[in-house]
């Protein structure tokens, strides 16, 4: 009961913090429109004015809708994105402001700050996610298969991943102080390896290998193969258990990790530092 009193302090506050600034409702709604427009536009030309460019990229995907195709990847990799800076900015900020030693001084469990932080992150995710698909449904004519039941499953099997690299994220944050640059680094990976833009069928082998490393890419497929190819739950479960497997070790070497770190700032006596 506890925990989950300090959960909801945690996400109150930011939640209050959220709608006392609610100038990123803005970006929110523009990020959607144009961030993927260079991508559908390049794939565009590279079909060619007869069209022909697209029956290799069915070879490659199972697909002609290139743009569906691309916009899934944009709608994963946003949300990936925003926990990832959540998670980071989260201790970094009680850094800045001075609070952070003195939360941590706290008897309560330090993961309940994170949780607590990621349900606000989470609730921006869900926003994102149904602004995209209404815009990329109106504006853009995208239209995505399957129901939003099965939609919105695609999303939840990337939690277990996604909160896994927001662990190691905070850890570095208690470690190095500094994640813009960590973070910066890791997404730019994650956009060429995960196949955000593109299949990774057409990547070299060593490559594609360690692409099936990250549990990422195979949640990107199974979103792909419900909402772009009009697959069904069954034709996805291989892609969505190893999303999970994969995810969930990642949740576990999170929480190792930021333990570990977490001991080590605390017998430096670094945790203050900033």
């Amino acid at each position: 009961m506890r925990r989950i009193r300090t959960i909801a302090a945690v996400a109150r506050k930011e939640f209050i913090k959220m709608v006392r600034y609610p100038t990123w409702v803005i970006q929110m709604l523009i990020w959607p429109l144009i961030f993927p427009l260079l991508y559908i536009l390049s794939a565009h030309g590279f079909a060619g004015p007869d069209k022909s460019g697209l029956e290799l990229f069915k070879a490659a995907t199972g697909t002609e809708n290139y743009a569906g195709f691309i916009v899934v990847g944009i709608m994963a990799w946003m949300w990936v994105n925003i926990t990832m800076w959540s998670f980071g900015s989260y201790l970094r900020e009680e850094q800045m402001l001075g609070t952070l030693e003195s939360n941590w001084l706290c008897p309560i469990n330090r993961f309940d700050f994170l949780i607590g932080a990621s349900l606000v992150s989470a609730l921006q995710g869900l926003f994102i996610a149904v602004v995209s698909m209404l815009e990329y449904r109106f504006i853009y004519g995208i239209h995505f298969d399957g129901n939003v039941f099965l939609w919105l499953l695609m999303f939840l099997v990337t939690v277990p991943a996604v909160y896994g690299m927001g662990m190691l994220f905070s850890g570095v944050v208690l470690w190095l102080k500094e994640i813009n640059a960590v973070v910066n680094l890791v997404r730019g990976t994650m956009m060429v390896l995960c196949g955000i833009t593109f299949p990774t069928a057409i990547m070299p082998g060593w490559m594609q290998i360690l692409s099936k490393a990250l549990p990422f890419t195979f949640g990107l497929q199974a979103a792909r193969t419900v909402m772009v190819k009009g697959g069904t739950l069954k034709n996805a479960s291989g892609d969505i258990f190893m999303c999970l497997a994969e995810g969930i070790l990642l949740l576990f070497l999170g929480r190792i990790v930021f333990d570990r770190i977490e001991k080590k700032v605390k017998i430096s006596g670094s945790l203050e530092r900033f």
